[in-house]
């Protein structure tokens, strides 16, 4: 025989009951109710913060054999008269960096839904070229410096020392020409996607550049 109270729920088991039922409503609600938000924009958008990506450095090196000519104008001509001349002989050794200005770059277009972004960039051109001043074996050699013609004859070293400087003036263009190649920007490009292209996914975006 069953007593009064088996059975019979308590106003404490209906309350509890109510409450979970509550939270269950409310939790199961909530998940279908969700909106759906799309992934945000990369992290990387920035890209005035990014500066510059160097990705290709040129050694340089190169024989140049220069001579600093001295002439005369022929009055009332067009024509010249080399008198003398300072001959100078170096090896030339020095580096160049080539890189991206990312902060020209711009968005194109970016899918949060599909997670991928198209990245319109800048040619990449020379950030620095410098020749090797280093007295060291690494370092750019004079060879020879010699006068020539009525130079020989001329007392102090000015005409040498201003020989000397257009020499390294042509070296210094020379470097900066290195870089500047179409095989080097090319690397400089393909390198610089492959380090966009690892940044992006590692934040799981796929990029895609487009050089301008």
């Amino acid at each position: 025989m069953m007593s009064k109270n088996e059975g019979a729920c308590t106003p404490r088991t209906i309350w509890l009951a109510s409450i979970l039922a509550a939270l269950a409503i409310g939790a199961a609600g909530t998940w279908y109710l969700r909106p759906n938000i799309p992934p945000q924009s990369p992290p990387l958008i920035a890209l005035d913060k990014m500066g510059h990506l160097v990705s290709v450095k040129v050694e340089f090196a190169d024989v140049i054999e220069f001579t600093q000519s001295r002439t005369l104008d022929i009055p009332w001509s067009l024509w010249q008269i080399t008198y003398a001349g300072t001959r100078v002989l170096l090896i030339a050794k020095g580096d160049c960096l080539v890189g991206t200005d990312l902060r020209r770059g711009q968005y194109e277009a970016a899918d949060a839904a599909k997670r991928h972004t198209t990245l319109v960039l800048p040619t990449p051109t020379v950030m620095q070229a410098r020749v090797n001043h280093a007295a060291t074996a690494g370092g750019t050699r004079l060879y020879a410096v010699s006068n020539q013609g009525i130079a020989a004859l001329l007392p102090g070293d000015s005409n040498r020392m201003q020989a000397i400087d257009a020499a390294m003036r042509l070296a210094q263009a020379r470097v900066e020409a290195a870089g500047r190649t179409p095989e080097v920007i090319q690397a400089a490009k393909e390198n610089a996607e492959l380090v966009l292209r690892g940044s992006f996914a590692s934040i799981g975006w796929t990029v895609y550049v487009v050089w301008k």
